[in-house]
């Protein structure tokens, strides 16, 4: 088979040709400047590209296939890269990309992906639309995050209703965000709404808006967020929290893409796209009738889980120096690494809170450290743990109840929940941070803590 092998460092060239070689292709080497390549490349009778991302300071291995991809060249690619970064990730799923050979790589690895290409050549389509650079906001190592990548590359290419799984904290509005700048849209407006935060009875107002007069405090014309995000992207996060009775208004609107101000005669067309996100099981809801099965099916056309970062717990190191770099532009601190001991005391954790929690514990170290490196130490974000994640809470609250002399199993149920609630509330009289600890929506946490009278909200 012979093979093109594009990259401006020799000794890559000559390594990969050898490796081929003793596998009986026949490889051709290029530093990416040649004079028409692509026109060489085609009277050489090449049948597969091996190209690196990174061809010098003006060019990239994007750049050049997406060239070869305009002078009618449609080859077969494995792409080469040490930055796997979601810019390189993302554009190489937009443009057809599939193969991805990771530096370093070994000779099995090479010759596997190779050898899906030793009997026949695929034909790539037409080169799709480039993306936007700009600062990577969201960090992975490709192995953890390839699938992520390649239906970011899908969702950015059309405009299906994406839905986003993951916990709190696992970056599901960067994932949207990062499908907003590839897509067609993003030269207008990423619109951030949070279902849970807004109350039942402002919702439409809020996301349709109203007209002056429309009811007793709308003293003057509101735009909605459907409006204000024009041919951009709209957002809807914690959309698992939405009340049952305006999931038919939001369905409606979904599927007509019209809607009205409250208080307006005037019918508008919503010209953007809608991606959604949650941490609750939209699946499950919908078979208990809590979330309606038709508004799922609409929401969920492609669907991304975000990793938990006990998942990914490889990635702690890159996130860590992904968020030093941040923290140092931040903060004005001035790290420069982090010791084993401390990336080993972060990769034991038991990340609840997700990669929110390793940022926010990241930024507290390197306040602490007291030199340019971070030192176990200096890591106190998570030492004094609330007592109830060390405790078996329901042996706790058994034998507090026992104590009480409370008998019945159903008053039992009842007075192990409010117990339960009653000393996390009692631990952690924050409702973010204990609802981000008991892994449910700040709604969700104040109507079970209402219940049982264990907290009173001064709006009510």
């Amino acid at each position: 088979m012979k093979i093109a092998i594009i990259d401006d460092q020799q000794e890559i060239r000559y390594s990969v040709a050898k490796i081929l070689q003793r596998n009986h292709h026949t490889p051709l080497q290029f530093n990416g400047e040649e004079f028409e390549l692509s026109l060489i490349i085609e009277e050489q009778g090449v049948e597969l590209l091996i190209v690196d991302v990174m061809l010098g300071e003006n060019l990239t291995g994007i750049d050049l296939i997406k060239q070869f991809k305009k002078a009618g060249l449609n080859l077969p690619i494995i792409l080469m890269t040490a930055y796997t970064t979601p810019t390189n990730m993302i554009e190489a799923s937009k443009i057809g990309i599939k193969d991805i050979l990771q530096k370093p790589f070994d000779e099995v690895q090479l010759l596997a992906l190779v050898g899906k290409y030793a009997d026949t050549s695929s034909k790539e389509k037409s080169a799709k639309k480039p993306i936007k650079q700009g600062e990577e906001a969201f960090v992975g190592s490709y192995e953890t995050m390839k699938e992520i990548y390649k239906k970011i590359g899908i969702a950015a290419n059309n405009d299906l209703s994406v839905l986003i799984y993951g916990e709190t904290g696992t970056g599901k509005e960067l994932i949207a965000n990062l499908i907003h700048t590839n897509s067609a849209h993003s030269e207008h407006p990423f619109v951030a709404v949070n279902c849970a935060s807004i109350p039942k009875e402002l919702f439409e107002s809020q996301l349709f808006g109203h007209e002056k007069g429309s009811f007793t405090s709308a003293d003057k014309q509101h735009i909605g967020y459907a409006e204000q995000t024009g041919e951009g992207t709209l957002f809807l996060d914690e959309i698992g929290e939405l009340d049952i009775e305006l999931q038919s208004k939001l369905l409606r609107f979904l599927e007509t893409k019209k809607f009205r101000r409250v208080g307006g005669a005037k019918e508008i067309t919503f010209e953007g796209r809608i991606i959604s996100a949650t941490n609750a099981n939209l699946k499950e809801q919908s078979q208990q009738k809590s979330f309606r099965e038709d508004l799922y099916f609409r929401l969920s056309m492609l669907t991304i889980t975000m990793p938990t970062l006990k998942e990914r717990i490889q990635d702690i190191p890159i996130l860590c120096e992904h968020f030093i770099a941040k923290a140092n532009r931040d903060l004005k601190t001035t790290i420069s690494s982090i010791s084993e001991e401390a990336l080993k005391k972060l990769m034991q954790h038991h990340w609840r809170g997700n990669i929110r929690e390793l940022r926010n514990t990241i930024y507290s170290a390197c306040l602490n450290a007291s030199d340019a490196m971070i030192k176990a130490d200096d890591i106190k974000e998570f030492e004094d743990a609330l007592p109830c994640e060390k405790q078996n809470l329901e042996q706790f609250c058994r034998d507090f109840l026992e104590k009480e002399g409370v008998e019945k199993a159903h008053e039992l149920e009842q007075m192990m929940q409010k117990t339960f609630l009653h000393v996390s509330f009692t631990l952690c009289p924050n409702i973010t941070q204990l609802s981000t600890i008991l892994d449910i929506s700040r709604n969700t946490l104040k109507k079970q803590l209402k219940a049982f009278n264990l907290y009173q909200d001064d709006s009510d």
